[in-house]
């Protein structure tokens, strides 16, 4: 069997390799990710899926404190959640900026005659972007500028009363001498 040969000449290779359509832009498309952070406190313990890989689930809580139906949760690969390494206690997950996560959340539809509660699963996909505002609205949000224009405010306070101290002090060591 011959090998079949190209032509080496440049214009009717442009012309071979033109013929997708694509541009070298179109070829390979941007993927935008998002980065969820989050407490460490959300994420559950590892598990082991059906499939053989591993999975935590990580809780998104209620915005509003007077919602008092349980939280709603999604399922990462654990090799996906990583611990931030400058925020302690924090961790992050990135997921596609235009994507979909599945979001579960367990609620009561009836009592039994045992007293136990009937729960039912409701499943809901939401844009990954919406899970990043849910997740960003339950972080405290207190800047580093905030707190240093409190602490600069005290340091002043503390100084100017340092200073009131001193003042006194010595006024009266000088009609102590006299």
């Amino acid at each position: 069997m011959a090998k079949k040969k190209e032509p080496k000449d440049p214009k009717v290779l442009g012309v071979l390799h033109m013929d997708d359509g694509l541009s070298g832009a179109e070829q390979k498309p941007e993927f935008k990710e998002i980065t969820l952070k989050f407490a460490k406190g959300l994420v559950g313990e590892e598990f082991k899926a059906k499939d053989g890989n591993t999975y935590r689930e990580i809780k998104i809580p209620n915005k509003d404190e007077n919602d008092s139906r349980p939280w709603m949760s999604f399922v990462a690969p654990s090799n996906r959640i990583h611990e931030d390494q400058y925020h302690k206690g924090g961790m992050w997950l990135k997921l596609p900026a235009e994507g979909h996560t599945t979001v579960k959340r367990d609620i009561i539809v009836g009592d039994r005659p045992d007293g136990k509660h009937d729960w039912k699963r409701e499943i809901e996909q939401l844009p990954n972007e919406e899970i990043k505002k849910m997740l960003d609205e339950t972080r405290p949000r207190s800047s580093f500028k905030d707190k240093l224009s409190e602490k600069q405010a005290e340091m002043k306070a503390n100084n100017a009363a340092k200073a009131i101290d001193s003042i006194t002090k010595t006024n009266r060591n000088k009609k102590e001498v006299l």
